[in-house]
């Protein structure tokens, strides 16, 4: 099966995301108003919960599931023996739930939640882990292309079932679940549909005499200094949302989520990248290939830093306007937090990208060490943000950005041995990529005003990035390109023009 190129696979990605970010805006823009605070915050907290108990029941075997399957597309093994893990997973997390249940420690553990919604919530985190685990399958068999086709035309008909679901019938929060689930479980079946046509799904994955017991110890080796790295990830996590949920409320928990919503926007280009560049240093590292894989560190960690950049600062800068065109006065005291959570996936960026070199090379006793380091301060950090100094969802946000910075660094250093580098070329970029989108977004943002947000936003946002186009023909080093690569791209697109 020929693969389609790295280029070809971004370019897609590219435009699929752009799609997405749409389509996400408009989500926004509709569900928290049409659930209210409460019902908003609710949900998030329901979304945040499952999705780090699922996390913990994961201990990095699906990263470990998406590397292998990367290195050799041959094991079909691996897709049956992780699916029947995902089975063990799903049981396990509706024995959690019963037994909680009937010794009345629900409201203790999920406070201010109705029971029906936590079972509503169990199954969506559930179906979202497996489609995220549908993914790693199309990317490690760079399919790409054909998904992304398939995400635009399934999201686009997702975005009108939504609009449906929210003005033709009584919406509240089950709606919004059962929504999910006709969005996420219909995505599924379409990608059933396109494995089995690409032969990746074939007889052969429903045989269970696939070595069950060498998979186990394969596995267990590889994930097995992750789990304490999940379980202090996983504990951190449910408290951060839960003591927030517990002295602040479901309104300031659905503020918190708000802002993480609008701030993931941010963070879309490069998310999308990650299983394309995690592939490919899977790939070159296979073949001990170090050289190829610090050029791919050089030339997209940079690049991808500065482009979260460019979406985060402005919408960090332009937030109060942000929040008006997407939602009413009941969350416009959600201001702050935006303003801080807007700059969270500029360092995510290289958490994620830089994070992936310790997978691919099964560093993951590093992977560990550096969580026994960092999480207690995160925790910490917690308590005394919304426990001691009362800062509710803005004191969430300042600990998110504090513990993304340190981990970042860490990260970074130990990046530089093994592919050695000199650091100090990554923390200048950062320094002064972040401080030059500063200006440009504050100029731009105070030129003209209307007072109407969505067109004070629009006219600041055409401005700013007229701005960056130009800084970045004078300084390309900013995105990691030259003015060559400039001119080959500019070249290409006069040519489609003229077509």
């Amino acid at each position: 099966m020929s693969e389609d190129s790295l280029k070809k696979r971004y370019a897609i990605k590219l435009i699929a995301n752009i799609i997405m970010i749409i389509i996400g805006a408009v989500t926004i823009a509709l569900v928290p108003k049409a659930l209210g605070a409460v019902s908003y915050g609710n949900f998030v907290f329901l979304q945040n919960f499952f999705i780090k108990i699922i996390d913990f029941m994961d201990m990095g075997s699906s990263t470990a599931f998406f590397i292998k399957l990367s290195a050799n597309h041959k094991r079909k093994e691996l897709i049956t023996y992780y699916f029947l893990y995902s089975l063990f997973v799903l049981f396990i997390i509706l024995l959690f739930v019963f037994m909680t249940n009937k010794l009345n420690y629900t409201s203790t553990i999920l406070p201010n939640i109705e029971n029906e919604y936590i079972y509503m919530g169990l199954v969506f985190g559930f179906l979202t882990w497996i489609t995220k685990t549908f993914i790693k399958i199309s990317d490690a068999f760079a399919l790409t292309v054909s998904v992304e086709l398939i995400k635009i035309i399934h999201k686009t008909l997702s975005l009108l079932l939504l609009i449906y679901f929210i003005y033709f019938t009584a919406f509240d929060i089950g709606s919004y679940f059962y929504f999910n689930y006709l969005s996420l479980i219909s995505f599924l079946l379409l990608l059933i549909w396109l494995f089995k046509k690409r032969g990746i799904f074939t007889k052969q994955i429903f045989s269970l005499n696939i070595g069950i017991k060498s998979l186990n110890v394969e596995f267990i080796n590889y994930c097995s200094p992750l789990i304490v790295y999940t379980l202090l990830g996983v504990f951190v996590g449910i408290f951060d949302i839960w003591l927030l949920q517990k002295m602040a409320g479901s309104i300031q928990t659905g503020f918190y989520g708000l802002a993480y919503s609008l701030a993931a926007m941010c963070f879309i280009f490069t998310n999308a990248m990650t299983p394309i560049i995690t592939r490919e240093f899977a790939k070159s590292y296979e073949k001990k290939n170090i050289l190829q894989m610090k050029k791919l560190f050089f030339k997209y960690i940079p690049m991808f830093y500065s482009i979260a950049a460019y979406f985060g600062i402005f919408i960090s800068i332009q937030s109060e306007n942000v929040l008006m065109i997407f939602t009413d006065e009941e969350f416009k005291d959600a201001y702050l937090v935006l303003v801080l959570m807007a700059l969270y996936p500029i360092n995510q960026t290289y958490g994620q990208l830089s994070g992936s070199v310790f997978y691919v090379t099964e560093q993951t006793k590093r992977i560990r060490n550096i969580a026994l380091a960092t999480q207690p301060i995160g925790l910490l950090l917690t308590f005394w943000l919304i426990y001691i100094l009362e800062l509710e969802a803005i004191g969430l946000a300042i600990k998110m950005l504090i513990m993304q910075i340190i981990t970042v660094i860490i990260k970074l250093y130990f990046n530089s041995k093994f592919l050695d580098f000199k650091m100090g070329y990554f923390i200048w970029h950062q320094i002064y990529s972040l401080i030059s989108f500063v200006i440009l977004a504050y100029i731009s943002s105070n030129i003209i005003s209307f007072k109407e947000p969505l067109i004070d936003f629009l006219i600041a946002g055409i401005i700013y990035t007229t701005f960056v186009i130009i800084f970045t023909y004078i300084f390309p080093q900013i995105f990691s390109t030259s003015r060559e690569e400039i001119k080959d791209v500019l070249r290409t697109l006069k040519r489609i023009i003229n077509k």
